[in-house]
C-alpha cells in the first residue's frame, strides 16, 4: 500500500476544480489538508484503498460508498456529494455508521433541462443526422418535426422536470406529466396535466424522463411501457439508467417504433452498452449538469455543506452563514 501524506479531506471526483472555481484553496485557506483523485477515473475503494485511509470528510461523485465501505473505514465522517443522486450509497449503512450525507439539491436542473431541450429539438428536426451525412458527402435535406405541436409526457416532475416543463411551455407545447410528487399551482401555472404513467407513455409525442433511481423506480419503464409507446415517439433519459428496460427500448429504435432516443446515462462507466451501433440515437457522455456555471455551483454547494456541517465557517458573515444553514438542512439526506 502507498503511504499518502495525512489529510482531512478526499476530493473523490476527478474533475474537480476544472473550470477554476478556487474551491481547492477555499479549503486550504481554511487548515484543512486535501488529497486528491489523480487516477483520471472514478474511484474504486476496493483498488484504492490507500487514497481513502484515514479520511474524514469525502466531496463525492459516482463512487461506490456500500455497508463494506462504511466498515472499512470508520474515519469517515461527512461524504458531500456533487449531484442529487444516492443511488451509490447504501443510506442504511451511512445511518448506522453515523456517517452525514449532503448533495447539491437543486442545481443541475436549469444544465439537465438545457440538455433535455437540445435532444428534443435534434431528434425532431434530424439535425444529429444530417450533420454525419454532409460529413459522409451526402446531400439529403430531411423534413422534421416542431417542438410547438408536440405533446410532451414528463416523467417526475421534480426540480429537473419543472425546468423542462418551464422551457417547453415557452414553445407553446402541450405538457402532461406523471410525478409522485405534485404541485398543482406550479401544474396551473404551466397548464400541466396529470395523467398516469401508462397514459403518458401511450400520448406523448416526447417522453423526458427525469426520476431518481431506487428500488421503487427500477425499470419503471419496462418493456410493457415502451411496446406501447405512440408509434414514432422520441425518449430522453438524462436521469439514471436503471429507470430503463434499455434492451427492450433499444429493440423498439432498431425496428423503427421510435423515431429516436437521447440518451445520457449507462449502466456502467464509460461503458456505452448496449448502444454501440444503434441508429437514431443520441448519445452523451453523463454531461447533464456539465457547464461551467452548474460546475461552479455544485462544487460550491458541496464545500459549503461540508464546512457549515463542521462548522468551518469563519469566512461567512452571520447573515450567509444563517442561509448557508438552512441550505444545509435543505440539502441532508435524510435516512429513515
Amino acid at each position: 500500500m502507498v503511504i499518502l501524506n495525512k489529510a482531512d479531506i478526499l476530493i473523490a471526483i476527478d474533475t474537480f476544480d476544472q473550470v477554476n472555481t478556487g474551491q481547492i484553496s477555499r479549503l486550504k485557506e481554511l487548515g484543512l489538508s486535501v488529497r486528491l483523485n489523480e487516477t483520471g477515473r472514478i474511484l474504486d475503494y476496493e483498488n484504492n484503498a490507500d487514497i481513502y485511509t484515514d479520511i474524514k470528510y469525502i466531496i463525492a461523485g459516482l463512487e461506490r460508498y456500500d455497508e463494506k465501505f462504511f466498515n472499512q473505514f470508520p474515519s469517515v465522517e461527512v461524504i458531500s456529494r456533487i449531484g442529487v443522486g444516492v443511488d451509490s450509497i447504501d443510506l442504511v449503512a451511512a445511518k448506522k455508521n453515523n456517517v452525514s450525507i449532503y448533495i447539491t439539491s437543486d442545481k443541475p436542473s436549469v444544465a439537465v433541462a438545457e440538455l433535455c431541450i437540445a435532444n428534443m429539438i435534434s431528434l425532431l428536426r434530424n439535425t444529429y443526422k444530417m450533420s454525419n451525412d454532409l460529413k459522409e458527402g451526402r446531400w439529403h435535406p430531411i423534413e422534421g418535426n416542431e417542438l410547438r405541436n408536440c405533446t410532451i409526457g414528463i416523467v417526475g416532475l421534480g426540480s429537473i422536470g419543472k425546468q423542462v416543463a418551464k422551457r417547453v411551455y415557452a414553445f407553446g407545447s402541450r405538457i402532461i406529466a406523471y410525478g409522485r410528487t405534485w404541485n398543482q399551482q406550479f401544474a396551473d401555472k404551466y397548464k400541466i396535466k396529470k395523467v398516469a404513467l401508462q397514459n403518458l407513455i401511450k400520448t406523448s409525442d416526447i417522453v423526458t424522463v427525469h426520476l431518481p433511481f431506487e428500488e421503487e423506480t427500477k425499470n419503471i419503464i419496462s418493456k410493457q411501457l415502451i411496446e406501447n409507446l405512440a408509434p414514432g415517439a422520441v425518449l430522453i433519459n438524462t436521469s439514471r439508467s436503471g429507470v430503463i428496460d434499455n434492451l427492450a427500448l433499444k429493440e423498439a429504435v432498431i425496428k423503427k417504433k421510435l423515431s429516436g432516443v437521447a440518451i445520457d446515462v449507462f449502466d456502467e462507466y464509460r461503458n456505452i452498452s448496449p448502444w454501440e451501433d444503434v441508429e437514431n440515437v443520441i448519445l452523451t457522455p453523463h454531461i447533464g449538469s456539465h457547464t461551467k456555471e452548474t460546475r461552479k455551483a455544485m462544487e460550491e454547494t458541496a464545500v459549503s455543506n461540508l464546512l457549515v456541517h463542521c462548522k468551518l465557517s469563519k469566512e461567512f458573515d452571520h447573515k450567509k452563514k444563517a442561509k448557508l444553514e438552512l441550505s444545509l438542512r435543505e440539502n441532508k439526506v435524510n435516512i429513515l
